[in-house]
């Protein structure tokens, strides 16, 4: 072998080591919220729960996304939702009309937002499959935003599906929010119980064309 041949051989041999020895790159994926498989509740006590009970209102998710590398979510994991606030809506028309135009003052602040910062606890149920986590990030509602604790039961399945239920509760007047009252007097109670399901699908999955009416 002669000296430039060595030289080349040893060039050849220095790039395939230091390609081998490189750490692969990581999976990122990349996924955006299926709103229509979403689901968003909001519960809170009547004024006089007492003898009322409570009353759960659904929420309408405008857009998502969810994304990281499945192999180490609690490092590369990201979530931001963006919800319309004007789509609450329960069995009352009545009662969704004054908490759209008194509680929540939608004509201001027409929509909700999170973003996630961290994963934290981390727990594999089934690797790479299923886990609990619990996901930390700023939520802006009624022009204030605050970080909350969300605890999560999450999922992915072989085609990249993913979906996260949870349920949180907060007192919801620490975001500028007063209780709505009944007869101008009771107030209803102060915090909120939101229960979701949250599905992602990869964002370049074609988007079902909506049913015919």
């Amino acid at each position: 072998m002669t000296y430039r041949h060595r030289l080349a051989f040893a060039a050849c041999l220095s790039i395939a080591i230091s390609l081998f020895a490189a750490p692969a790159f990581a999976e990122v994926l990349r996924l955006r919220v299926d709103t229509a498989a979403t689901q968003i509740v909001a519960t809170v006590d009547e004024p006089l729960a007492r003898f009322r009970g409570n009353v759960s209102g659904t929420f309408q998710v405008i857009v998502g996304e969810v994304d990281g590398d499945p192999a180490d979510p609690a490092a590369t994991g990201h979530v931001e939702i963006t919800i319309d606030a004007t789509s609450y809506h329960t069995d009352s028309g009545h009662r969704d009309n004054a908490v759209l135009r008194d509680a929540i003052e939608t004509r201001l602040y027409p929509s909700i937002k999170f973003v996630s910062t961290r994963i934290e606890d981390l727990k594999w149920e089934a690797p790479g499959v299923m886990a609990t986590a619990t996901i930390v990030g700023n939520l802006t509602l009624h022009g204030v935003t605050r970080q909350i604790h969300v605890p999560v039961d999450a999922s992915i399945s072989p085609e990249r599906h993913f979906s996260a239920d949870g349920d949180i509760r907060f007192d919801y007047t620490d975001f500028g929010i007063a209780p709505p009252r009944l007869f101008g007097t009771l107030p209803a109670g102060k915090d909120v119980d939101l229960n979701f399901r949250i599905v992602a699908v990869p964002a370049d999955e074609p988007t079902p064309a909506p049913a015919p009416q």
